[in-house]
Order: C-alpha cells, then sequence, then structure tokens
C-alpha cells in the first residue's frame, strides 16, 4: 500500500486510539489518567528510551512503543495504527521532536494536540539570560567557579572546555554516564538522579560541590525551575536557556478535556 492510498484510508477509517509521544512529567500524568479511567488499551505511549519506559512502570498495562523515531518512522506507525488524535507531550525543549510529529501527523492525516508546559516567569537578580547551551558555555568561559549543570546529558558536549569545572546532574541511565564520559566530566563530580528538586536539595548539593553557578532550562514548575531559580536569593549566580520556540498549546486539563471528547466521554 503506497503513502498516498495509506493516507486516504486514515483520514477514512473511524479511529479509536490514542498516541501520546510522552518524555515529561506531564506524559506521566496523562498515563495515570488513562488508567484510572481503565482506558489502559485505547491509548499507546511513545518514549525514546528504555529509561523512558522504565519511569511508567508503576502504571500496569499501559501500551508502550520505545525507541527513537524520525519523521518517517512517525509517519509509518500513524498509517499502520488506528490512531485518531496525536498528543505531543514531549519536552518543552525537543524542538525538533516536536516539529516532526506534526509534520507526520499532518502526512497521516491525524489530529495533532500539543501538550504545553506553561513557562515559569522570574525576576530575580543573578539571573542570566542567554539563548543556548553553547551561549551558556561561552559565557562562563569568563568565570570563575564550579557550576551545577542540569540541563539534561543531550548537549554536555557544549562544556567539553569547561569539564573541570562542570558538576552534572544527568538522568540515571547508562547513556547519560557515557556522555559525561565524553565530556570529560570526573566521575566525582556525576550526579545521576531522577528530579524534580526541592530548594533545599539544590543548596544543598551547591554547597557539597562548591558550586558558585547553576545553569538550567525554563522547564516550569513540574520541571523544578522556580526551586532552582530561587538560589539567587542565597547568593548563587543562575543561568537560564531560553526555550528553543515559542508555542502554542493546550494545559494538562486541557488535553484531557480534549480526550473526553475524543472518546464521546
Amino acid at each position: 500500500m503506497d503513502i498516498k492510498t495509506s493516507k486516504k484510508t486514515a483520514c477514512a477509517m473511524a479511529p479509536e486510539k490514542i498516541l501520546v509521544f510522552a518524555g515529561t512529567y506531564e506524559g506521566h500524568a496523562l498515563a495515570e489518567y488513562f488508567d484510572q479511567r481503565d482506558w489502559n488499551l485505547r491509548a499507546d505511549f511513545c518514549v525514546a528510551t528504555e529509561y523512558g519506559t522504565e519511569v511508567f512502570s508503576d502504571i500496569k498495562g499501559i501500551s508502550i512503543i520505545e525507541g527513537r523515531l524520525n519523521q518517517a518512522a512517525m509517519e509509518k506507525l500513524l498509517l499502520s495504527g488506528t490512531y485518531g488524535l496525536v498528543i505531543d507531550a514531549t519536552h518543552p525543549y525537543a524542538d525538533v521532536v516536536t516539529e516532526n510529529i506534526r509534520a507526520a501527523c499532518k502526512t497521516a492525516c491525524v489530529e495533532y494536540v500539543r501538550l504545553l508546559r506553561r513557562e515559569s516567569f522570574f525576576d530575580y537578580p543573578g539571573v542570566v539570560a542567554v539563548d543556548s547551551a553553547k551561549e551558556a558555555a561561552a559565557y562562563l568561559v569568563g568565570t570563575e567557579g564550579k557550576i551545577l549543570l542540569t540541563t539534561g546529558s543531550k548537549e554536555l558536549s557544549k562544556y567539553r572546555e569547561l569539564a573541570d569545572r562542570v558538576v552534572a546532574r544527568v538522568l540515571p541511565s547508562v547513556e547519560s554516564l557515557r556522555l559525561c564520559e565524553e565530556t570529560g566530566i570526573p566521575v566525582k563530580q556525576i550526579i545521576c538522579m531522577q528530579g524534580p528538586f526541592t530548594k533545599e536539595m539544590n543548596l544543598a548539593t551547591m554547597k557539597q560541590y562548591g558550586c558558585k553557578w547553576l545553569v538550567t532550562k525554563n522547564t516550569g514548575k513540574p520541571g523544578g525551575f522556580d526551586d532552582k531559580v530561587k538560589l539567587c536569593e542565597d547568593g548563587y549566580q543562575v543561568i537560564v536557556i531560553g526555550r528553543p520556540q515559542v508555542e502554542t498549546g493546550l494545559s494538562l486539563s486541557e488535553v484531557i478535556g480534549r480526550v473526553e471528547a475524543f472518546y464521546g466521554k
């Protein structure tokens, strides 16, 4: 069956399932919602890694599709199933993934909904706003003191020149450790933990490792952003990497409302 015929078939059928691209707090919250409604078999959840699957281990009976998908793979998945709605609950900084999901939905003629985490706003002296990890690293080159890096492992290579000063707090996965090693970060300066973290935990980490700087992304309250930026109140310097693009979308409660409408409930 060629793609053109598949597209027509996907539009004409009466789809019953929802496909959720997860990877955030909100993605897990959606899975909990489906479980509470006993709708576990009416949705599939896509995650990129084995660790992503483990995050859902507390919810029994949900369908997980594991693996990194490019746009072509997303289109193939959508055209091979009976999906009538796609919910993009990926990370606010996963802009390339979001673009691929949108494009795949357009090709497969499937409705797309963006579950958007609202940004936190901040107005603290001591906050340095930058547009990218590269810009954050360039700024830090001209400073002194250790750096608590809380932006994940994917862009660690941008901080290779600062590796001896970096304390990397990353997810507890083999991939994260590999990227830390490739960047040259000393083993004693790697923290593998699952967040979010309280302000007290952040303070304790800064003190234990002798850090002066903290680098974060504006991940909103669910990502622990507020409790990181508040370190400015205690004299620490915080660098905030802005979101890659301005997005529009629905809140978690609004998406749940859309799901209810999809199922006619």
